[in-house]
């Protein structure tokens, strides 16, 4: 069976165990995919880090890999393939010393985002008060920096970045610990729909059935260290995988920043501590564009801390308090001066009338 260069990255891409850095160990000794692909088991055992498991993996390609049912599965759920010899693979992808060799993609990136991203991540089990800082920050950061918010679509701090983004019709990129033709975790399908419909993509190097593994995640997060030009922790305990995205990006030269939580909240122990070790401390939106040196396109982010303000603009000061980043019930009692009793009414009523909708971990988003 004869396969062109790109139906063999595939291929190679397919083999389980293999990885992008064997990848590109064997390319760079044979050359070629279709090469790698031709070589007698011998041969490919003498390529460092290969051994002979895995070069009978390779040489058996024919048997253990089916990359045209993979290239027909990813036709059918509309997904892309994009491999590092396109001219529309990702730049900034290219300048990794482990590129992924396949990047398959719902959506669009565009080569313009690189110009101006930031990776939002954090923990899953997020606090309100995470949940709230992470919406608030991305939303400024493109509303007002034309910022596109790269993160990974998990449950917590990261589904509340890509909402942030959209809030402020802004675009955002969602890389995933899995194959597409099933996305995890399955309730943010929804949140997938807004984002492929022009706000960004949804990206993986992960063959299309790739259940999401325990090693796949932090795999992933190497590409969101690279794809961004800054990264911002916003919530994250000790032993949270954002902590391993920060520290590739400090490794990738790229800023990281970090909002702080209380003093004594387990919960942000991992954000205190990478600012105790050097992350910029964040409060704000404006702390990011103006280190970063962008400019602003308005000026209109509030401390995180603040009061809610009302606008004349505003039909109620509901709407100003959620867009002041005051995003959950409690939040907006404190904010308000109001009891639970008196604001859940009003909530239901603004939700009835579409102007707000309810998100996962009791967060309120402007519609």
């Amino acid at each position: 069976m004869e396969l062109s260069a790109r139906e063999a990255l595939i291929t190679l891409n397919l083999i389980p165990g293999l990885g992008s850095v064997r990848i590109r160990a064997l390319l760079e000794f044979f050359g070629t995919a279709e090469l790698v692909l031709a070589a007698p088991r011998e041969m490919l055992s003498r390529v460092p880090h290969i051994g002979e498991k895995l070069a009978g993996a390779i040489a058996d390609w024919r048997h253990c890999t089916q990359v045209h049912a993979e290239m027909d599965c990813a036709e059918q759920h509309g997904v892309t393939i994009t491999t590092f010899l396109d001219d529309t693979y990702p730049n900034v992808l290219r300048r990794m010393s482990d590129p992924p060799v396949v990047l398959y993609s719902l959506g669009s990136w565009l080569q313009e985002d690189e110009r101006r991203a930031v990776a939002a991540v954090g923990t899953r089990m997020a606090t309100p008060y995470g949940l709230s800082c992470a919406r608030s920050v991305c939303r400024d950061l493109a509303d007002q920096a034309g910022c596109c918010i790269i993160s990974g679509l998990a449950r917590g701090i990261d589904t509340a970045a890509h909402h942030g983004a959209l809030s402020a019709q802004g675009r955002t990129i969602a890389v995933l610990g899995g194959g597409l033709s099933q996305i995890f975790p399955p309730e943010n399908v929804e949140l997938v729909e807004r984002i492929i419909q022009g706000h960004g993509a949804v990206v993986s190097e992960f063959p299309m059935n790739m259940r999401p593994t325990r090693n796949s995640f932090p795999q992933r997060n190497r590409i969101v260290a690279a794809w961004s030009a800054a990264v911002l922790v916003a919530e994250a305990g000790e032993r949270s995988g954002a902590l391993h995205t920060a520290g590739l990006a400090a490794e990738y030269g790229k800023s990281v920043f970090a909002i702080p939580g209380q003093i004594g909240s387990i919960a942000s122990r991992g954000c205190h501590r990478l600012i105790r070790d050097g992350a910029i401390l964040c409060t704000g939106a404006a702390d990011i564009i103006a280190d970063m040196g962008w400019d602003g396109s308005r000026q209109r982010t509030l401390p995180l801390f603040a009061e809610a303000v009302t606008s004349p603009s505003d039909e109620s000061p509901i709407l100003s308090a959620i867009a002041a980043g005051h995003c959950t019930l409690d939040a907006l009692c404190s904010a308000l001066g109001l009891s639970a009793a008196e604001l859940t009414p009003q909530l239901m009523r603004l939700q009835i009338q579409r102007r707000i909708t309810p998100l996962p971990g009791g967060v309120y988003e402007l519609v």
